[in-house]
């Protein structure tokens, strides 16, 4: 699992690509050999071709974009992919907001967490609202799966898409969901144990 710890002095322009899928647009960046934005789907095109930096072309040239867009589509097709193979940037990142998210990224397909599980991840047990707030600022959601974290017990909590798209992406990958909360999967409890 590669990550950016410093910014790049040299940068070569971005290249996107944009996928629809049967939850929506989803646009992803890269540029020097990483990540460095992804959309959540979005109804519209335009609105997730928004993401892309100034300078920014579309296509296809890039081979990490390529592999990326790839297993995308097969994770909407609800293939079980691993997507944190792939290098992000998170260089922008303050330090905890970045262990929270690289903690986030451990989360198997088709689990959960809470974010008291991913606050002690992180090496602050007692940050659990500080944890939701790096997974609001999630450069790259679905390669760091913010969506799999989860409230106490369960709960379907705080996620910048909305919760029915927080609840289709984790029925997708097979974990059951009730109305608000996560009906069964493998997560840990407030108590330590799991996960």
């Amino acid at each position: 699992m590669g990550t950016s710890g410093s910014a790049s002095r040299s940068q070569s322009p971005a290249e996107a690509a944009l996928l629809h899928t049967r939850l929506g647009w989803v646009c992803v960046v890269v540029r020097d050999g990483r990540v460095i934005a992804a959309s959540l789907p979005m109804a519209a095109k335009a609105e997730a071709a928004a993401l892309c930096p100034a300078g920014c072309r579309f296509g296809n040239r890039d081979g990490l974009l390529r592999a990326v867009v790839g297993d995308l589509r097969r994770y909407f097709r609800g293939e079980g992919v691993d997507l944190s193979r792939y290098p992000v940037d998170l260089s922008t990142q303050p330090a905890f907001l970045r262990r929270a998210l690289l903690a986030a990224r451990r989360i198997p397909y088709g689990e959960v967490r809470t974010y008291g599980w991913l606050a002690r991840a992180a090496g602050n047990p007692r940050a659990a609202r500080a944890a939701g707030q790096a997974m609001s600022h999630n450069p790259v959601p679905l390669l760091i799966p913010c969506h799999r974290v989860v409230g106490t017990g369960g709960r379907l909590t705080g996620f910048g898409g909305g919760l029915a798209l927080k609840r289709a992406l984790l029925e997708l990958e097979g974990v059951a969901c009730g109305a608000n909360r996560v009906a069964s999967s493998r997560h840990d409890t407030e108590r330590g144990r799991g996960r």
